[in-house]
């Protein structure tokens, strides 16, 4: 199938989604759907025949099923329709002046909770981000920035043992801990549980990813480097993938972080 095809296919499903989704359930005859749709005969009529001229139903013993195909292209269409729908609802948090679009994996929307500053109150997007942190048994992240009530946080639960941390600071952030926060990274990076890097180049997010106990992915979406847009907070499997690699990636562009 060539790609006009294939894009014919996936509107075609989309303008018959109500009668591929009763198919979906279970294979249906001509005339159940009729009643079960709450469509003309007609209707019905056009409508599996153009799913069945693009192969996302088929017709066994007078009776219509998904194709193999069709519920493959199906499940691809809902979870862009979740990601569509979630980032359609949060636009606002998209309205960044930094460079996010190609870089930020649409698979973030998935399964996720967004929160966005101006929707909620900017200390309880602090204080959301500070909860999952205290929560972790291992973490690793690429950050524009710090905050410095994050890093109690970490010296909290690090010294104790609690948690395996590792993080790739941008420039800004690198400056901001040499400066301002010296000691308590010596103290971190004595605990034997917290590995600091330093990144030259320029991070448009923040990307924490949270692999124990539970794996998710926070978002970071700023505007200007420290000031928050909002948060997304996704479980889904090929966001935690993405942001895995997005860590290895800056991990190995980057430099132990020292501190005099």
């Amino acid at each position: 199938m060539d790609t006009e095809k294939a894009h014919a296919a996936y509107m075609v499903l989309y303008k018959r989604l109500s009668i591929f989704k009763r198919l979906i359930n279970s294979p249906a005859y001509q005339n159940q759907l009729v009643d079960e749709v709450d469509a003309s005969q007609s209707t019905i009529y056009r409508a599996l025949k153009q799913l069945e001229d693009y192969n996302l139903v088929k017709k066994q013993d007078g009776m219509y099923a998904p194709t193999t195909f069709g519920e493959i292209v199906y499940t691809q269409y809902e979870r862009t329709d979740e990601i569509v729908r979630t980032f359609a609802e949060s636009k606002r948090l998209l309205e960044t002046r930094q460079e996010i679009g190609t870089v930020l994996d649409p698979s973030v929307a998935r399964d996720a909770t967004t929160l966005v500053t101006g929707e909620t109150r900017l200390d309880l997007v602090y204080e959301y981000l500070e909860e999952q942190v205290s929560e972790a048994a291992k973490i690793s992240g690429v950050v524009p920035t710090i905050f410095s009530a994050m890093v109690e946080t970490y010296l909290t639960q690090t010294t104790a043992n609690q948690l395996d941390a590792e993080f790739v600071f941008g420039r800004e952030a690198t400056e901001h801990v040499k400066t301002n926060l010296s000691d308590e990274f010596k103290t971190l990076i004595n605990t034997g549980n917290f590995d600091a890097y330093s990144y030259s180049g320029e991070l448009p997010m923040g990307v924490v990813v949270i692999t124990e106990p539970v794996k998710h992915v926070l978002v970071v979406i700023h505007d200007d480097i420290g000031v928050v847009r909002g948060v997304i907070d996704s479980k889904d499997k090929a966001a935690v993938t993405w942001a895995i690699d997005w860590y290895s990636k800056h991990e190995a562009e980057s430099t132990p972080l020292t501190l005099s």
